[in-house]
């Protein structure tokens, strides 16, 4: 029998909603150095790119998006700018870079000169699925500017088909960065795409060094 221990302020967890076993711990990030340099402080952030195709991930561009700035904005790293695609367009004559495309060679420096930059940030959507088991794919890379350095990447694919996504997700739903009032069962991070975004999000942005 487990103990019972009764305190003020103390909650217990719902015997029903324990999470058992080992979460998920992205292993495909590369970090230049284990801070962010100081004078690293404000950053251009590209449009989202896709990989992706299909109506689903179509559909849930604007939500991923809209999800992506606000767990950007949680981790006070660094003030952002958020480069439109028609801003891109007047610069470059395109409205998405993504990194792997062959950049115009003054690319970084143009962006520098437009925003004030230190660093540019790529986002790229890998995989989305929109029915359980969910799944979703970030590519993330920050470059200093006008110099080109890689600071940041990050590239996983968060999986429910894969115990360890499934116990960190449900680990993060029952957390107290989850906004608003928790559902009594964590298990709704499983077939929800918009609570299981946020929680891919919240744990790809935390492998961000601090300054």
């Amino acid at each position: 029998m487990l103990p019972i221990f009764l305190g003020a302020g103390c909650a217990l967890p719902d015997p029903d909603d324990l999470v058992l076993g080992p979460g998920f711990r992205p292993a495909n990030v590369h970090v230049e150095t284990r801070r962010l340099n100081p004078h690293l402080r404000r950053v251009a952030v590209l449009p989202l790119t896709s990989e992706v195709g299909g109506t689903p991930a179509r559909d849930a561009r604007e939500s991923l998006e809209t999800a992506f700035r606000s767990e950007l904005k949680r981790t006070q790293r660094f003030e952002t700018v958020w480069v439109s695609g028609d801003d891109l367009e007047a610069l470059t004559g395109r409205r998405a870079w993504a990194d792997d495309d062959t950049l115009p060679a003054d690319f970084l420096k143009r962006l520098q000169e437009k925003f004030r930059c230190d660093a540019v940030l790529f986002v790229r959507l890998t995989r989305y699925e929109a029915y359980p088991p969910l799944a979703v794919g970030w590519q993330f890379k920050l470059v200093g500017s006008p110099t080109p350095q890689v600071l940041w990447a990050f590239d996983e694919v968060f999986d429910a088909r894969e115990a360890a996504v499934v116990n960190s997700a449900r680990r993060y739903q029952q957390s107290d960065r989850v906004p608003g009032k928790r559902p009594a069962d964590s298990r709704i991070v499983l077939t929800s795409p918009r609570l299981f975004a946020a929680y891919t999000l919240h744990d790809a942005l935390a492998t961000l060094p601090p300054q």
